[in-house]
C-alpha cells in the first residue's frame, strides 16, 4: 500500500538539535549487568546470624550426616524457600539436591558446612536458571551485524507493567556497547504511547520509527525493520500495546505482528511484583501466539524481562517459578529508574536472598 509519505514518519535522531531541545540526552555510564543490587547484593553484616546458619548449626560436629539427622534442616530449607514464593516442586528439586550432597559427609566445622550448601544450592538453582536457549544480545546483534541486516526484538506484555521503559533500557545498554538501535512504535492502540516512545528517543538520542495510531501495526514493524536495514542500524526494538492473554482480537494481532516480522527474540515484559501471575501470563501469549498463528509454526516468547526487581526485596523464588515452568530465560530484570538500571538474574544473588 505505500504507507504515508515520509514526512509523515518521525525519524527522531534525523530531525536535528532544535527538534531534541526540549528533551536532555542521558548522560549516564555503560551498563553492568552484573553489578550486584538489593537484598543478597551482599553477604550478611558481621555479627549477624542468617536463617541458614541458625538451620544448619545442628549438624556441625557429629560425625558424618546421616538422612536422619538431613530430614528436618531440609525442611526448613524447603518451607524457607517457599515463603520466598519458591514453588513447591521448584524447591523440592533444590533440596534434594542440597541432601545429596550432605548425607555421608563429614562436615566438622560449621563453615565447611555452610559453605557445601551454599554451593549445593547455586548449583540446583543454576539449573533452573539456565534453560536450553541463552540470550546473549549483543553477541547476537553483532552476528546479525555481520549479516549485514538488523537484529529485531519484539516486546509484549500485559498492560501497565512498564514494557516501553524496559524497551528504552534495552536500547541505553545497546548503544553504550557500539550498536545503534532504531526504536519502533507498533502501540498504536494506547493514546500517548507514541509520544512516550518519542521521549525515551529523544532521552537516548537514537532513531525513532512510527506511523501514528490506528494503523496495522504489523505493517509498521515491517516499515520500521526496512527503514533500519536501509540505514544500516542495527538493532529494532519493536514496542507493542499491552494486552491481556485472553483478549483475542488484540492477541491476534499481536501474533500476526509477531508472525509476519519473523523477529529474531520475543521478550515477554512482566512485574516482578506479579508473582506467579506472571507464569499464567506467560503460559497464555504463547498458547495465543500458538493458536492465532495461522496454520505456520508458532513463533513464541523467547524470553522474559522482570520489571520492579529491586522492589521485590528476598521473594525472589516467582523468577525461578517462571523459568522453571516456561523453559524460558530471564534476559534482564529492571532494578531501578534509571536507563542504566538492567541486571542479569545472578545466581549468587538469588542464593544470598534465599539463605538470608
Amino acid at each position: 500500500d505505500g504507507g504515508p509519505a515520509p514526512a509523515k514518519l518521525d525519524f527522531s535522531s534525523d530531525k536535528g538539535a532544535g527538534a531534541r531541545a526540549a528533551v536532555k540526552v542521558y548522560e549516564g555510564g555503560r551498563v553492568d549487568l552484573d553489578q550486584a543490587f538489593g537484598v543478597g547484593a551482599a553477604p550478611p553484616a558481621e555479627g549477624t546470624t542468617s536463617f541458614l546458619g541458625g538451620t544448619l548449626s545442628k549438624l556441625v560436629g557429629g560425625g558424618p550426616v546421616t538422612a536422619e539427622a538431613m530430614a528436618p534442616v531440609l525442611k526448613a530449607l524447603l518451607d524457607r524457600l517457599v515463603e520466598k514464593n519458591v514453588a513447591q516442586e521448584v524447591g523440592a528439586k533444590v533440596i534434594d539436591a542440597v541432601g545429596a550432597s550432605l548425607v555421608g559427609a563429614s562436615l566438622p566445622t560449621f563453615g565447611s558446612l555452610a559453605s557445601t550448601v551454599k554451593a549445593a544450592m547455586a548449583e540446583a538453582l543454576g539449573r533452573v536458571l539456565t534453560p536450553s536457549r541463552r540470550v546473549d544480545l549483543l553477541h547476537d546483534i553483532s552476528t546479525a551485524r555481520g549479516g549485514k541486516r538488523p537484529y529485531v526484538v519484539v516486546f509484549v506484555g500485559v498492560n501497565g507493567v512498564g514494557k516501553s521503559t524496559s524497551l528504552s533500557k534495552v536500547a541505553y545498554y545497546i548503544k553504550s556497547n557500539g550498536f545503534v538501535p532504531l526504536l519502533c512504535a507498533c502501540d498504536t492502540f494506547r493514546s500517548g504511547a507514541v509520544e512516550q516512545l518519542r521521549v525515551h528517543a529523544q532521552a537516548l538520542d537514537v532513531p525513532l520509527f512510527q506511523k501514528g495510531y490506528g494503523n496495522d501495526a504489523a505493517q509498521i514493524a515491517a516499515d520500521g525493520i526496512a527503514h533500519a536495514q536501509a540505514m544500516g542500524y542495527d538493532a529494532v526494538l519493536v514496542d507493542t500495546a499491552g494486552r491481556m492473554q485472553d483478549n483475542e482480537p488484540l492477541m491476534r494481532a499481536l501474533a500476526k505482528l509477531v508472525h509476519v516480522n519473523s523477529p529474531d527474540l520475543v521478550l515477554f515484559v512482566g512485574e516482578a511484583l506479579a508473582g506467579n501471575d506472571a507464569v499464567d501470563q506467560v503460559t497464555g501469549f504463547n498458547a495465543s501466539l500458538a493458536q492465532y498463528a495461522g496454520g505456520k509454526a508458532p513463533r513464541l516468547i523467547d524470553g522474559v524481562i522482570l520489571t520492579k526487581f529491586d522492589t521485590i526485596n528476598d521473594k525472589v523464588g516467582a523468577a525461578l517459578n517462571l523459568v522453571y515452568t516456561t523453559g524460558k530465560p530471564v534476559v534482564f530484570v529492571g532494578v531501578g529508574q534509571t536507563y542504566e538500571d538492567i541486571r542479569n538474574l545472578n545466581v549468587e544473588h538469588v542464593v544470598r536472598a534465599l539463605t538470608g
